[in-house]
């Protein structure tokens, strides 16, 4: 069961330390936390206060969001491979990484497509800013967050394309594997592919409040209406993230 700490109480923890956004599904911490908790590897938890200024925590970990994840004497790190070759050292088996190497690469990049830069994620993001800087003042978080993601107009405008088209990817090499007989997005077993596309898929198609218990006056904004994206967002790509949610993570997510 999550128990966060107070941040000062982590800092000099011998072992792994995580700040996650607290109260809201943040895809990037949700996924980072199931992949630890699959590789049975410990670790201590301090909380990121959504909308305040988080000064102490970015001070020491160097990063303006979360989550951010340190290892014993390491400096601590924030972008998603990196948390996720980490955790393949710390913990080598159960690898989430194909041992194939075309189909690791193949991993590897479609991740990309949800967690990294102009992904899923990203873009979401974008759309998610685009009321608050059409009210023309945006809020110091929301500016803040969106200078970080290089919101502008015209970016916000592209991101349901750009997501539709990330979208599309993913169905074609989910239905790929199934038409093989493989329940995963690669590879012959679970990747991180897998628990990054079940996290990542709630700012799209929220998984039910029992599930995923996002407070009520932000559900509605996580659920996606945009037409372009809803007609990219398959159903079997649901459908393997309910499945995965079930097999994989902790139910309900702890926010």
């Amino acid at each position: 069961m999550l128990q966060y700490r107070r941040f000062e109480e982590i800092i000099d923890h011998p072992g792994l330390r995580i700040v996650l956004v607290q109260g809201l599904p943040s895809p990037w911490g949700q996924a980072a936390k199931t992949i630890f908790e699959i590789k049975g590897l410990d670790y201590v938890a301090a909380p990121w206060l959504p909308g305040e200024p988080n000064a102490e925590i970015v001070a020491w970990g160097g990063e303006a969001s979360a989550p951010i994840v340190a290892w014993a004497k390491e400096k601590p790190i924030n972008r998603w491979i990196d948390i996720l070759y980490l955790a393949e050292r710390l913990a080598p088996q159960p690898s989430l990484l194909p041992a194939d190497a075309t189909q690791r690469a193949l991993m590897i990049g479609l991740s990309h497509e949800v967690c990294g830069e102009m992904g899923i994620g990203w873009n979401r993001r974008l759309q998610l800013f685009a009321p608050a800087y059409a009210s023309g003042s945006p809020p110091v978080n929301i500016s803040r967050m969106g200078s970080k993601y290089g919101y502008n107009e015209n970016g916000a405008k592209a991101a349901g394309a750009r997501i539709a088209e990330s979208l599309r990817a993913l169905t074609a090499q989910l239905k790929s594997q199934y038409a093989r007989g493989v329940r995963y997005f690669a590879g012959d077993t679970v990747s991180a592919l897998d628990i990054y596309w079940t996290a990542f898929a709630n700012l799209l198609d929220p998984l039910p409040k029992e599930q995923c218990p996002i407070p009520d006056a932000r559900r509605l904004g996580f659920a996606v209406t945009d037409p372009v994206i809803m007609s990219a967002l398959d159903p079997l790509l649901l459908e393997h993230r309910s499945r995965i949610f079930r097999e994989h993570f902790r139910n309900p997510m702890e926010l």
